[in-house]
């Protein structure tokens, strides 16, 4: 009899080490995990030029907490930067294809001449050259509380030509005023 006692305490003891750690690894997963904003981002140019300022602005959909979220977004930007560079150079010239074909690679002043009056023509989805761009963009902080730096993502929606550089700012003070409103209300009503 005490040998079956020995051994169900035995047994009881490495049941409960296994639900210590498992509970360990819980509270790790939560301490690192990041509220992942997906979220409306309209931008908009406050004057038609390129080194123009851009009034943007950011409405959440959701928030979905995850565990070291912002590699997710820093993934979609290295492999953007990534398809961006095989775009500049010419298929002839490329260093994975096999022969005479990755030789060498073209001049580099040449391909940044090209690239600057290709970026020169157009806006980009945060930096819009004209009119109002809007996109679904993603963000994360790199840390889970009161974080100073985060990382965006954004996604080209639509955009529509010939609205008034003063539409963001304008949206944005009013919807200032509102939640101002709105929660100091809230907030004075949960102190009486």
């Amino acid at each position: 009899m005490p040998k079956m006692s020995t051994v169900s305490h035995h047994s009881s003891q490495i049941y409960q080490n296994t639900v210590s750690t498992k509970s360990s690894i819980e509270e790790n997963i939560i301490a690192a995990a990041v509220p992942f904003y997906i979220s409306l981002l309209f931008s908009n140019a406050l004057h038609p030029s390129n080194n123009g300022p851009v009034g943007t602005l950011i409405i959440p959909l959701t928030k979905i907490m995850i565990p070291h979220g912002y590699f997710i977004i820093v993934g979609l930007e290295l492999a953007t930067a990534l398809f961006y560079k095989w775009s500049a150079v010419p298929v002839s010239a490329r260093i994975f294809f096999p022969g005479e074909y990755g030789q060498a690679l073209p001049d580099i002043s040449a391909l940044r001449e090209d690239r600057t009056l290709q970026l020169k023509m157009t806006g980009t989805p945060l930096i819009p050259k004209e009119g109002l761009i809007i996109n679904i963009s993603l963000s994360a902080p790199f840390t889970p509380v009161q974080s100073r730096a985060s990382t965006l993502y954004a996604f080209k929606l639509t955009s529509i030509d010939n609205v008034p550089g003063y539409l963001i700012p304008l949206v944005s003070l009013i919807l200032y005023g509102l939640l101002a409103i709105f929660n100091g209300t809230d907030s004075a009503n949960e102190s009486s």
